[in-house]
């Protein structure tokens, strides 16, 4: 059967109508929600529009576990990062997680106050740079990342927070966003990383170590089919390091710190 002209120009005209049609009352119930409002994040810890581009750092992702913890008493760790914190296996008390899954440090800074220091802490544990290399939020510079990252801990310092930076592990590839090896940035970020600890008397969580083999090569079985998410097996690798880094945290946190001032959960 062959369809006429008139037909088919009619069908395009009224898919055309129809779309045009959602996206003004898509729009138009958006411009009902944004812009400054008593609240902001569903309970489901998104944004009240619906899209998760109007809430760019996740600052709706934990805010309700956040007021869940207003009146608890202070957890010892937070741990705030990237997919690479929020998979992290296991619960422990006292040690609360603020992973978001594709996140870079731009992202985790906005957040900062929210999610880790609103929570008052005496450590805070940070592990990213991972999507600032797959260029998830576009090009970046070594000295907007080690900005990013000084920022917080200067940020949880003044909160009388013990700071802990976690080095970037190594990376099979971009994961398909750009070409090329990796490994070098990788090293650039890490360089960075070992410095601030080096320079501030942060603790350091040497992750990238344990990853790799002697001669620098990754060990592959530690990796997920993605080549960037951790198996159970590489979570087994990081936990001694974790655990001597909390360890060597805690005996700064026996020293006198400077009180962290009242703070009740960001918003």
């Amino acid at each position: 059967m062959v369809l006429r002209p008139r037909i088919v120009l009619t069908g395009i005209a009224l898919a055309v109508a129809v779309f045009l049609g959602l996206t003004f009352w898509h729009q138009s119930q958006r411009a009902a929600l944004i812009g400054l409002t008593d609240r902001a994040c569903t309970a489901e810890g998104r944004s009240v529009t619906g899209s998760d581009f109007d809430d760019w750092a996740a600052l709706c992702a934990y805010r309700e576990d956040n007021l869940a913890l207003a009146n608890a008493p202070s957890p010892e760790v937070v741990m705030i990062g990237d997919s690479l914190t929020e998979r992290w296996p296991g619960q422990t008390t006292g040690i609360v997680k603020r992973g978001v899954g594709g996140q870079s440090s731009a992202q985790v800074l906005l957040r900062f106050r929210q999610d880790a220091l609103s929570l008052k802490p005496r450590i805070v544990h940070i592990l990213l740079g991972t999507n600032d290399l797959l260029g998830l939020n576009g090009p970046f510079t070594i000295e907007q990342f080690e900005g990013n990252v000084l920022n917080m801990t200067e940020l949880a310092r003044l909160h009388g927070a013990v700071v802990v930076l976690g080095t970037v592990p190594p990376m099979r590839d971009f994961a398909g966003y750009k070409p090329g090896d990796p490994a070098p940035d990788v090293a650039s970020l890490n360089t960075v990383l070992r410095k601030l600890a080096q320079t501030h008397g942060f603790g350091l969580a040497d992750y990238h170590s344990v990853l790799v083999r002697p001669d620098g090569t990754r060990r592959e079985e530690l990796f997920g089919e993605d080549g960037l998410h951790l198996t159970a097996e590489g979570y087994r690798a990081l936990q001694p390091v974790f655990d001597d880094a909390l360890r060597r945290a805690r005996k700064t946190t026996d020293e006198p710190l400077s009180a962290a001032p009242d703070q009740s959960p960001g918003t």
